[in-house]
């Protein structure tokens, strides 16, 4: 195992997107993420469902069945799904469920906390992408509670800055709080705001620090509703070559942390 990309999704054109999606589901297949991972040098990854998809996982499974030694996965679930549905998605490699209010099709905050005793007897851990000022009580409250990991999408989906740096460290300390290296495009569009990239670097600096065990890597390709420029896969290499020089830390991040993580033997 070279690497896992542990945030992408794959689409399939023409396919029905919920009310409200906030963009229209394009092709983004299988074959094509696993070239993108060859082209930014890593071996793995794991799949979300798009949000535009809701609850239907179709898409999801059928490329997490396609390449199962390669592939795992994050539903979007209400925490009263049948126990059937769960273990199907078990089977073909979900290894999480993912809370998210940013975009139409998540699941609302409040089901992070109902969610907790079901990821706990799974194995399973939450993923959230939200806004941590006005839900940051109720992931705190989740990780307080050290029943399963909770991973914070998108370096917490905070702005660049010191306060957010710091929002992110009371969570690190509080309990299993994990949180993914990606989504650098949505936090400073083209990163274009004077001293935006610096300070992102300085937060990963900040984040490696706290818990170098608690820190994983995502692409967020296909980049669905951008709000700006997207990385090409040459930029995702030159970010992990400034984030993560040293090489210990880059296998951490990119190998063993996702493998506990995604039970990646």
């Amino acid at each position: 195992m070279t690497g896992v990309d542990v945030h992408a999704h794959v689409l399939a054109e023409d396919t029905v997107a919920v009310t409200g999606a906030g963009y229209r589901p394009f092709a983004a297949p299988v074959g094509d993420y696993l070239r993108h991972l060859g082209a930014v040098g890593l071996s793995r990854g794991v799949l979300v469902n798009p949000s535009a998809y809701g609850q239907d996982h179709t898409v999801l499974l059928a490329a997490l069945r396609a390449h199962p030694d390669r592939l795992r996965g994050v539903a979007v679930l209400p925490s009263t799904v049948e126990s059937s549905t769960v273990e199907e998605l078990h089977a073909a490699g979900v290894r999480a469920v993912r809370v998210q209010d940013r975009l139409a099709g998540g699941l609302p905050v409040a089901e992070l906390p109902a969610w907790l005793p079901r990821l706990a007897e799974l194995g399973w851990h939450a993923e959230v992408w939200t806004d941590l000022a006005e839900h940051g009580d109720t992931v705190l409250a989740a990780v307080e509670s050290a029943r399963v990991p909770v991973l914070l999408d998108h370096l917490g989906n905070l702005p660049p800055g010191d306060e957010g740096t710091a929002t992110l460290l009371r969570l690190l300390d509080a309990g299993p709080c994990w949180v993914t290296l990606s989504g650098a495009y949505r936090l400073a569009p083209g990163l274009a705001e004077a001293g935006a990239a610096a300070r992102l670097a300085d937060r990963v600096a900040a984040v490696l620090d706290a818990a170098p065990d608690r820190v994983v890597w995502g692409s967020d390709w296909p980049y669905v509703a951008p709000p700006g420029p997207v990385p090409a896969a040459a930029d995702h290499r030159a970010v992990l070559d400034a984030w993560l020089p040293d090489p210990r830390v880059r296998e951490r991040v990119l190998q063993d942390n996702p493998a506990v993580l995604y039970d990646w033997g």
